[in-house]
């Protein structure tokens, strides 16, 4: 049974149903595994804060750090942590786990060594063959139809080329899911909602009229 997402993060303190899936890490061991947040090790930058390369039991990770004066807040960090946490599918990236000590909101996710598909297509010259893009088109269409085809349907409603990222063989996988929220149950045909995500990715009709579908 999939868990709802907490009202607030001393909620989610006492849900334990997550950490059978997640780590719990501490400040301090993050700290540690990016070398203090280094300048060094930071391999994207957003609205939501930093995201830092470092190293956890011997293997590769990114870490993102939220920052408290970005455009994301508790919501998307817990909407993050609750949908990652229940949700695995090979064109989703994993979530490791997290920190929440105090004031402090950080994930960690498996590194993806190829990075955003964004960074790729509009670099100046992008070495990615029609082969390699119909691959990623494919990868990406099979995680919004795990999302969209589920007993609680998932809409991801970020969908945009920052947001893919690809590992060391390329392969896509669905990130950053702040802005994520639960579809339509029980007959209806769409949920109503503040327009969310980036406008020129996001549908159309969703843009029109606010309704989402996972259709």
């Amino acid at each position: 049974m999939m868990l709802a997402v907490p009202k607030d993060v001393e909620e989610f303190r006492t849900m334990s149903a997550y950490g059978n899936n997640l780590e719990l890490f501490t400040y301090d061991q993050l700290r540690a595994a990016t070398g203090d947040f280094s300048a060094e090790r930071i391999v994207g930058e957003g609205g939501f804060g930093v995201v830092y390369k470092g190293v956890i039991h011997g293997a590769e990770v990114a870490v993102k750090q939220l920052n408290p004066d970005g455009h994301q807040g508790d919501r998307e960090w817990l909407t993050e942590v609750s949908y990652l946490g229940q949700y695995s599918h090979p064109n989703l990236v994993e979530l490791i786990g997290y920190c929440c000590d105090d004031d402090h909101r950080l994930l960690v996710y498996e590194y993806m060594a190829n990075g955003s598909l964004e960074n790729h297509l509009f670099r100046r010259s992008c070495n990615l063959s029609w082969t390699t893009r119909v691959k990623i088109a494919l990868d990406v269409a099979r995680g919004l139809a795990f999302l969209h085809g589920g007993d609680r349907p998932i809409i991801y409603r970020d969908f945009k080329t920052s947001n893919i990222l690809l590992d060391a063989d390329a392969k896509a996988k669905l990130s950053d899911f702040g802005l994520a929220k639960e579809g339509p149950r029980g007959g209806k045909t769409h949920v109503s909602t503040r327009v969310m995500g980036t406008y020129g990715y996001a549908a159309p009709e969703y843009v029109a009229t606010g309704h989402l579908t996972a259709m």
